[in-house]
């Protein structure tokens, strides 16, 4: 497992690709086209994860097609994170994942 430090001459890039590799080596599921973002925004994939990491963490997992579903799929997978005893501050928020491409704001 790769370890992440402050000053780590490795690019987001790379830790990006890096991680891609271990979820894909991990489910034996491919991201497909999307980018590192999209792959993971419905949970699905995360939620495979964990359930191979500790089988059975997650009893079911939401595969509608729908963002309340990979809302959903999101606050499981971070919920078990947290019961394999990962901290709050290790983990990202479900927003993080969101396409802001499509957000509106208002200014």
């Amino acid at each position: 497992m790769m370890e992440w430090r402050e000053q780590s001459s490795v690019s987001s890039e790379e830790a990006y690709l890096e991680a891609q590799r271990w979820i894909e080596a991990v489910t034996k599921k491919k991201f497909g086209n999307g980018d590192f973002r999209s792959a993971l925004e419905n949970g699905v994939l995360l939620c495979d994860l964990i359930n191979k990491i500790e089988p059975g963490i997650i009893k079911k997992v939401n595969r509608l097609p729908t963002p309340i579903a990979g809302l959903d799929n999101l606050n499981v997978f971070l919920k078990a994170c947290g019961k394999l005893g990962l901290k709050e501050a290790q983990l990202f928020h479900p927003g993080d994942l969101q396409d802001l491409s499509t957000r509106v704001t208002v200014k």
